[in-house]
């Protein structure tokens, strides 16, 4: 079997479908390119040290969410990145998205990008709203709803996944309820094709997948 020299680590199967249909219709293949559901964060940094340590990848991407800490995440990950052996690892996030090459070519490339845009708090489901067309009415009416539960008192869910509560909302107030987050991509659900070619925030994470992975 052939090595799989480029890999990318996400934190779950909604990352990784969400990934799979935006790289489909941008028409972006690669060569060797795998994406790997970790499933769960503690399980993506240990994933991404493992994959340097092995010396197996030629490149490494990892893609997590900021959650309610960006800064406490950024620092899990360049921590890392240190103790791994790079040398020239950023303070602070590129809200473009990292690329770390290591000067002696010793180490694999790595590359970063933390939910949803590098520069603010939240989660997978914070970047799909990115991909909502603009004035969409269901989406204002999944937020009303979800602002209200908590305003009573009768959310289970907490402050963290409030954008995860109201995407799923939305999704089940569509023409297939319950549609997962990739799938809702490829039934247009969300207007991939035109907003990550227009909505600068969609198309900087294209662009960063396509600088990490280039030949």
């Amino acid at each position: 079997m052939a090595l799989i020299q480029k890999l990318l680590i996400v934190e779950g199967i909604d990352d990784k479908y969400v990934i799979s249909r935006l790289l489909q219709r941008r028409k972006i293949t690669y060569d060797n390119f795998e994406i790997h559901d970790a499933n769960g964060i503690k399980q993506s940094l240990n994933t991404l040290s493992c994959a340097i340590k092995s010396g197996n990848y030629e490149i490494i991407g990892i893609v997590v969410d900021a959650d309610s800490d960006l800064l406490e995440r950024w620092q899990e990950l360049r921590d890392r990145l240190i103790n791994a052996g790079y040398q020239q690892v950023p303070e602070n996030p590129d809200p473009k998205g990292i690329i770390i090459t290591d000067p002696e070519e010793e180490l694999s490339r790595v590359g970063i990008w933390i939910m949803p845009n590098n520069q603010k708090t939240g989660m997978l489901e914070d970047f799909i709203r990115f991909l909502v067309p603009e004035g969409d009415e269901l989406l204002s009416i999944a937020q009303k709803q979800v602002n209200e539960i908590i305003k009573v008192g009768k959310n289970r869910f907490s402050q963290t996944h409030k954008s995860k509560a109201i995407i799923h909302t939305w999704l089940a107030w569509q023409e297939r309820p319950g549609t997962q987050l990739g799938k809702a991509i490829t039934y247009r659900f969300i207007k991939s094709q035109q907003y990550i070619l227009n909505d600068g925030k969609a198309s900087d994470f294209i662009n960063w997948l396509q600088n990490l992975f280039k030949q």
